[in-house]
C-alpha cells in the first residue's frame, strides 16, 4: 500500500511530528477468527487472508487512509483531512462500508473453496470514531510503520468488538456521523459503555453513504419475486432494460466512480440492481456494469446472492451464456462487469405477436444447449423468463441474470423454505410449493418461455399471484395453436406438473433433432 505519511504529519502539511491532529479511525475485525484457524491449513488460511486484506487495502488507498496496525484478524486505519478530498469522517465511512461489502465476497469465496469444512459464516465487525490522534513512526528503515494513538482508536476498537453483540456490520459514533455530513443512512441506535469510558458512546448502525437517494420500483407479476410463504406479496423486481428505455433516459444520473471505466449511460434497473453501459479505458470495449442495490445490513441476502451470481457465472463458459469479466466493490455497492448485449431482450422480440415457429425452435435449441452446460456445472438458474434471455447484435440469444441461481447440491439440501423465489408467470409447480428444485425446474420455466415465443401469450393468465400459481399447480398444460400442434409433445414433456415426467436438457436436444427430420 502506498505510504501516506507525508500527507499526515510531514513537512508537506507544515505540522510538527507527533502533533495531535483531527482524524477518524476505522477498526475492523474478523469475527470468530479462531474458528478459521482450527479448520483451515496454514496455507489455506494464508490464501484467505491474502485475498481479503488485498481487497481491503485497495479500498483504504482509494479513500486515502493510513493503515496503522494489522494482525490476522484485525486492522486499524486512520483518516485525516486531505487536500481536495471529502472530510476524513466521510471517507472513513465509505471505507468501512466497502470492507463490509468485501466481507460478503469473502463469505462466498469460503463457501466455494471450503464447502466441506463446515465453516461458520464469515463476518466482519467495524467500528468508527473521530478524535485527536498522534502518529508515531515505529521501526527502522525500510520497515517503518506509522502507529496511531489516541482515545479515538480505543473507542473505534470497542465499537468493532460490540458489533457482534449488536448484530451490526458497521457501528459508528454519533460524533463521527455529524462530521460525515449528508447522505448517511442509519438503521438502529444504541448506547455503548465500558468501564474505562467516562460516559457511554452514542452509536448508530450505518447502512449506506450516498449523495442522492432513489425510490424502489413497484412489484408486478412478471417480475422476479421473493415471496414469503403464506403471503400475497413479493419483493425484489428483477432488472428490466425496458424500464430505462421507456423513460428515454432523460433524468440526470450521477455515475459511480470506478477506476478503469468511463460511464456512458444507464441501461436499466430493477429492485435488486442497476445496470450502466461503460467503456473499459484500456481497450475501449463497451461493457455492462451491474450494481447491487442492497445496503450492508438491510439487504444482506441480496448482497450475498449478487456475489454468488458472479461466482456461478464465472465458472460457466458457453456461447449462449452471459460472459462475465470482473467483479468489484465500492463504498456502498458491489458490482459485476459483464458483456454488453445491445439486441435487447427476448421479451421485446416476442412482443404480443410471438415468433415464427422455426425462429422459436432455434432460440429454444440454443437455450437448451446453454442449460446443458449450466446444469453440467451444477447450477440451476431458477428464474428463466423472456426478460432474462438477451440478444447480441447478431441476434444470438444469451441466458443471463443468474441473480437467484443456486447450486444443485445446495438446492436439494435446502430443507427449511421461508421464501419462494421465481417469476410467477414462469414459475414451476415445485417453486410455487416451496419444494426441492433441480435441473427440471429450469426445464419447466423454459417450456413456459417456449409457449410465450410461439403464441405471444403467457402460459397461464391471472389477475392475482394466487390465480397464476394455482394454474401452475392444477391447470392442464396449455395447448398450442393449430400451426404449432406438431410441437405440443415437446411442450408437454417440458411443462409436465411432476418433475419426474419432464425430460432433461440432453434428452430435449434429441427430441428437437427428431422433430427436424
Amino acid at each position: 500500500m502506498k505510504n501516506k505519511s507525508t500527507s499526515i504529519h510531514g513537512n508537506e502539511t507544515g505540522r510538527k511530528r507527533n502533533e495531535p491532529i483531527k482524524a477518524t479511525v476505522v477498526s475492523a475485525i474478523i469475527r470468530d477468527f479462531i474458528h478459521l484457524t482450527e479448520r483451515l491449513s496454514p496455507t489455506s488460511l494464508a490464501d484467505l487472508m491474502s485475498d481479503y486484506y488485498g481487497k481491503v487495502c485497495s479500498q483504504v488507498e482509494q479513500q486515502q487512509g493510513v493503515l496503522t496496525s494489522i494482525s490476522n484478524y484485525s486492522m486499524v486505519v486512520a483518516f485525516a483531512d486531505e487536500k481536495d478530498a471529502d472530510s476524513h469522517a466521510r471517507r472513513a465511512l465509505r471505507c468501512a462500508l466497502a470492507i463490509a461489502m468485501i466481507g460478503y465476497q469473502t463469505r462466498f469465496w469460503i463457501r466455494q473453496v471450503f464447502s466441506d469444512q463446515g465453516l461458520d459464516r464469515f463476518g466482519v465487525g467495524i467500528g468508527i470514531h473521530s478524535g485527536d490522534l498522534i502518529f508515531t513512526e515505529v521501526g527502522l528503515p525500510p520497515c517503518v510503520q506509522q502507529v496511531a494513538s489516541g482515545h479515538a482508536v480505543s473507542v473505534a476498537s470497542l465499537l468493532a468488538i460490540k458489533s457482534k453483540e449488536l448484530d451490526w456490520n458497521v457501528v459508528c459514533s454519533e460524533q463521527t456521523l455529524k462530521l460525515a455530513g449528508h447522505g448517511v443512512r442509519t438503521n438502529q441506535r444504541a448506547l455503548i459503555g465500558a468501564e474505562w469510558l467516562k460516559q457511554p458512546v452514542s452509536a448508530a448502525e450505518v447502512v449506506v453513504v450516498r449523495d442522492d437517494e432513489s425510490d424502489a420500483t413497484g412489484v408486478v407479476l412478471d417480475a422476479t419475486l421473493e415471496i414469503q410463504r403464506g403471503t400475497r406479496s413479493g419483493r425484489y423486481p428483477a432488472f428490466d432494460p425496458a424500464q430505462h428505455l421507456a423513460t428515454g433516459g432523460t433524468q440526470a444520473t450521477k455515475f459511480p466512480d470506478i477506476p478503469g471505466y468511463r460511464f456512458l449511460r444507464p441501461i436499466g434497473r430493477g429492485g435488486m440492481s442497476s445496470v450502466f453501459l461503460v467503456e473499459r479505458l484500456r481497450d475501449g470495449l463497451h461493457l455492462a456494469m451491474k450494481f447491487a442495490d442492497g445496503s450492508v445490513s438491510e439487504d444482506g441476502d441480496v448482497l450475498y446472492r449478487f456475489v454468488e451470481e458472479y461466482g456461478l457465472l464465472e465458472q460457466v463458459h458457453h456461447p449462449n451464456v452471459l460472459q462475465i469479466y470482473d467483479q468489484g466493490v465500492t463504498d456502498d455497492a458491489l458490482f459485476i462487469v459483464m458483456e454488453y448485449l445491445p439486441g435487447g431482450t427476448l421479451k421485446q422480440l416476442i412482443g404480443s405477436a410471438g415468433l415464427e415457429p422455426e425462429r422459436a425452435k432455434s432460440i429454444l435449441r440454443e437455450m437448451i444447449h446453454a442449460l446443458v452446460e449450466v446444469h453440467h456445472m451444477g447450477v440451476i438458474h431458477r428464474d428463466i423468463k423472456p426478460e432474462n434471455i438477451m440478444l447480441r447484435s447478431d441476434g444470438t440469444p444469451v441466458l443471463g441474470d443468474f441473480g437467484v441461481a443456486r447450486r444443485i447440491v445446495k438446492a436439494r439440501h435446502y430443507n427449511t423454505v421461508d421464501y419462494v423465489v421465481g417469476t410467477p408467470y414462469f414459475m414451476s409447480p415445485e417453486q410455487a410449493l416451496g419444494e426441492a428444485e433441480d435441473e427440471r425446474t429450469d426445464i419447466y420455466s423454459m417450456g413456459g418461455v417456449f409457449y410465450n415465443m410461439l403464441t405471444g401469450e403467457k402460459p397461464y393468465q391471472g389477475v392475482t399471484l394466487e390465480d397464476i400459481v394455482r394454474q401452475h399447480l392444477h391447470a392442464p398444460i396449455p395447448k398450442l395453436p393449430a400451426n404449432c400442434q406438431h410441437l405440443q409433445p415437446l411442450l408437454d414433456c417440458m411443462m409436465a406438473k411432476g418433475k419426474e415426467q419432464r425430460r432433461p436438457a440432453t434428452a430435449l436436444l434429441k427430441l428437437l433433432d427428431e422433430l427436424n427430420k
